[in-house]
């Protein structure tokens, strides 16, 4: 997993235009999160003031900055973990995606991205994480700004890649690091599930949990998970509706990820595939940094990440209210 968002601090996360059929514009702040290493979360909000677009480091956010939430609801909470397999030790950050979580914050959620900080190795981010997702709800929650506004009894949760892997945990899926070193003992094309993970029979014996940082959600969306965490026990309490995404050129083999979650979980996921790679989920780039970064930038021929983007922000939009 060390390859996934080698170059994460170069991307941009493109604005978007409020829809005409978005019932709200976009408010974003930024909460400090106690832990063990304090950390920032972005929080995207509705909002019925303008959003005039802003630089966050090299990021642009179309959004109300600190702007009032709106008056008179109490909205649904999304949760987001960013990816981060290849950053674990250096943390991470949400911003890549702030158009696709400014775009939820349109349709009417409260949206908590954490900034995940580091952790000295990947097998302690798999607990570092869960507890910064509840965390930061909690800090969201206990803030004077939201405290009347977000409603913790409609909470979904939404991750990419390693993200993904935290969702299925804060779900209530218990990891399984001896199935994923099987997994990857004989799997060498598979480099984004098993870069770095140890295949000498250290984890024959590891026993996976539940977290006690496990929340109670109810829906997931799933954007090209790390599913190969996962057996099927460890799927066996997971009964809330799932959306599960898969992207048909990703470099993450779909068999033992995306479709073996699919198959292992107890309620079949509405399950979507849409062009691309693995990173088409991370907002268009511009042209300056597609030159800086091709992995994770540059599309195949044919494929257009603005479409891509306008598609699952709709289905997206439209699952979360369904089921929250």
């Amino acid at each position: 997993m060390r390859v996934l968002f080698l170059m994460l601090a170069l991307l941009v996360a493109g604005p978007s235009a409020k829809s005409d059929a978005q019932p709200f514009h976009a408010g974003v702040t930024r909460i400090t999160v106690q832990d063990t290493i304090p950390f920032d979360a972005l929080v995207a909000y509705p909002t019925d003031v303008a959003e005039p677009p802003f630089q966050d480091g090299p990021h642009i956010v179309a959004a109300g900055r600190d702007a009032p939430i709106a008056a008179g609801a109490r909205f649904p909470i999304v949760l987001f973990s960013h990816g981060g397999g290849g950053t674990i030790k250096a943390g991470g950050t949400p911003l890549p995606y702030a158009d696709l979580l400014t775009s939820l914050a349109r349709e009417g959620f409260v949206v908590v991205a954490p900034f995940h900080p580091g952790s000295k190795r990947p097998r302690e981010a798999l607990e570092d994480r869960p507890r910064q997702i509840h965390k930061a709800l909690d800090a969201m929650l206990a803030d004077p700004r939201f405290a009347t506004h977000a409603d913790p009894t409609r909470l979904g949760m939404m991750g990419f890649s390693y993200g993904g892997a935290v969702t299925l945990i804060v779900a209530g899926a218990a990891p399984s690091l001896a199935h994923l070193a099987t997994y990857c003992r004989d799997r060498t094309d598979d480099p984004l599930a098993c870069d770095g993970v140890p295949t000498d029979g250290s984890l024959a014996n590891a026993v996976g949990r539940r977290s006690p940082d496990a929340l109670a959600v109810k829906a997931l969306v799933l954007l090209e998970p790390w599913g190969s965490l996962f057996d099927r026990d460890g799927l066996a309490s997971l009964e809330m509706p799932t959306l599960l995404y898969r992207a048909e050129s990703s470099a993450l083999k779909a068999d033992s990820n995306i479709l073996a979650l699919a198959a292992g979980l107890p309620r079949p996921p509405r399950q979507e595939t849409i062009p691309g790679g693995h990173f088409i989920f991370f907002g268009p780039c511009p042209p300056a940094l597609e030159a800086e970064a091709p992995a994770v930038c540059k599309d195949a021929p044919g494929v257009d990440r603005a479409a891509v983007h306008r598609r699952i922000k709709v289905e997206i939009g439209d699952f979360l209210h369904r089921n929250l």
